[in-house]
């Protein structure tokens, strides 16, 4: 038999490559943009869980999934600019 999930325990999205906390690294804005869209997201779903007011904090995350949503694509646009910028300076190099 499988032990129940606390409710506190959440999944989180592994990323790759992983989130960066080196601010001289050219992911770590966009990052920085997903750890916090995170952060709210569940400060949103504990303040579903905590408060009364239910369709306000149902806003709150639907809003916090959009957040995260773009933060992730503008990380995958990110990505895809750096590796086009390394493919240039190969072809550039060779």
């Amino acid at each position: 038999m499988v032990p129940p999930r606390s409710r506190r325990f959440r999944m989180k999205k592994h990323y790759d490559p992983p989130l960066t906390t080196n601010p001289s690294d050219p992911l770590f804005r966009v990052d920085k943009g997903i750890a916090a869209a995170q952060k709210k997201l569940d400060v949103a779903i504990d303040m579903k869980r905590h408060h009364t007011s239910h369709s306000l904090a149902q806003e709150v995350i639907k809003e916090a999934r959009e957040m995260l949503r773009k933060a992730e694509h503008a990380r995958a646009l990110k990505l895809a600019e750096l590796a086009a910028k390394a493919a240039e300076m190969r072809a550039a190099g060779k």
